[in-house]
């Protein structure tokens, strides 16, 4: 499969889940805290290659793969090198790359997990936790009884589905966008590059 055929197939896993996601805000009425970038600062966030090779894939084709890559390999960040945090902030920020944002970053704070007795957990975060209480118990309440929320194992599955290599293996998450941008740089080296820029989904 070539990589554009990858990118819009990752894409439309994207749309799927953002779409989900607006539906269960909706009912939820459950939300980021305005601003916050907390989450991003984890040092400890692992994501697979393929979920950011749509933002490698679009790197490349406003040639800007070549300085990115640079800024990777020398960066000693300890959080995502996408983000951008807020002077003197412990917790705020923003992502410059948002639309091309991976997978678990679209997932966590709105999706559940499966435990090992197969019982669904809403996954979210300390500040939504402590600041939406009552919301999130009404979420827990509601997967107890069958309610819907975006279900983490059910997209990493449709991700491993479009390649097992590149979907499978986690990495701290700057080693995997690099690999993401290592695979676009390596496929288009003796192939032309694409003729027109398409436009991404957000």
């Amino acid at each position: 499969m070539s990589v554009i055929r990858k990118v819009r197939a990752v894409e439309k896993i994207f749309a799927a889940l953002d779409s989900e996601i607006k539906i269960f805000q909706g009912t939820s009425q459950i939300s980021c805290l305005a601003g916050c970038g907390k989450c991003c600062f984890k040092p400890d966030i692992e994501a697979t290659p393929l979920e950011f090779l749509p933002l490698a894939f679009d790197l490349f084709l406003t040639r800007r793969i070549d300085e990115v890559f640079d800024e990777l390999s020398t960066s000693e960040k300890a959080y995502c090198h996408l983000f951008t945090p807020k002077p003197l902030s412990l917790d705020k920020g923003s992502c410059g790359q948002y639309v091309h944002r991976g997978l678990i970053c679209r997932l966590f704070g709105y999706s559940a997990m499966k435990t090992k007795n197969s019982e669904r957990k809403y996954i979210t975060c300390k500040p939504i936790k402590e600041s939406q209480a009552e919301k999130v118990e009404a979420v827990n309440r509601s997967l107890k009884e069958g309610g819907k929320v975006p279900l983490m194992s059910d997209y990493y599955f449709q991700i491993r589905s479009i390649d097992p290599d590149l979907g499978t293996n986690r990495y701290p998450i700057n080693e995997a966008i690099r690999k993401a941008i290592e695979y676009v740089m390596a496929y288009y080296a003796y192939r032309r590059r694409p003729p027109i820029r398409r436009k991404l989904s957000a």
